[in-house]
């Protein structure tokens, strides 16, 4: 009865701050596009200051809606935009949705709509080459966080060898350079039983509660909060 009403809380919560179409692979890609050009509109009529960190990814991270407060002290600018993939990541979202505004750090989140799409994790391993190889040829001294991909309920749960793969991959890719750093919110996503815990996840839905958020906070936070607060300056 207990966690029926945590969770009856939890998604009042969620309703409130996700008023927001959220886009997943499902949606079309002139929708995913739509919503690309909403946000770069406003991000540019309103521009980060030089300096903070941008957040990229797809609709786990644009449903982060918490990360300024989870990410104190840090300024903080989400940019996420469900339905994309790694690949409009490194197209679209690295060019104009981060480097323009010369963030001092990145935090990435895709991953989950390739691998449901069928994409093979070698495929995401490259497209994520791309977009760092462009973040650090334009802006070297920035650096990247990448988090692991959310282990959804569900169907998508089916995929998770390929989903084990691609952060297994990205992981060592970004152990190659001292500026990236791979932060796995995977696995504590997992409860003992090898599956999704229920409690942290929209029933029926492949989205997290607050809850879930507060786990990403846990593991997030004491990587990057310490690393980019001695640079916080930005006003």
């Amino acid at each position: 009865m207990l966690l029926r009403l945590l969770i009856a809380l939890g998604l009042s919560v969620f309703s409130a701050l996700a008023a927001d179409e959220v886009l997943t692979d499902k949606s079309s890609s002139s929708k995913v596009l739509a919503l690309y050009q909403k946000i770069l509109a406003a991000a540019q009529k309103e521009p980060p200051a030089p300096g903070s960190v941008i957040c990229i990814g797809s609709s786990h991270m644009q449903l982060w809606k918490s990360v300024k407060e989870d990410l104190a002290p840090l300024t903080v600018h989400n940019f996420g935009i469900g339905g994309s993939r790694m690949n409009q990541a490194a197209d679209l979202f690295i060019d104009n949705l981060a480097i323009p505004f010369k963030p001092r750090a990145v935090i990435l989140y895709e991953g989950s709509n390739d691998i449901n799409a069928g994409t093979k994790p070698e495929e995401v391993l490259a497209n994520f080459r791309k977009l760092y190889g462009k973040l650090h040829a334009a802006l070297p001294q920035t650096r990247l966080y990448v988090l692991g991909v959310v282990p959804s309920p569900g169907k998508r749960f089916e995929k998770i060898a390929d989903l084990r793969k691609t952060n297994e991959l990205i992981a060592k890719e970004c152990a190659t350079q001292p500026w990236m750093k791979f932060i796995d919110v995977t696995e504590p996503l997992i409860g003992a039983d090898g599956k999704p815990k229920e409690e942290l996840f929209i029933p029926g839905n492949i989205h997290m509660l607050p809850a879930g958020y507060a786990v990403w906070k846990s593991v997030i936070a004491p990587v990057v909060v310490p690393a980019e607060k001695p640079f916080e300056h930005v006003k």
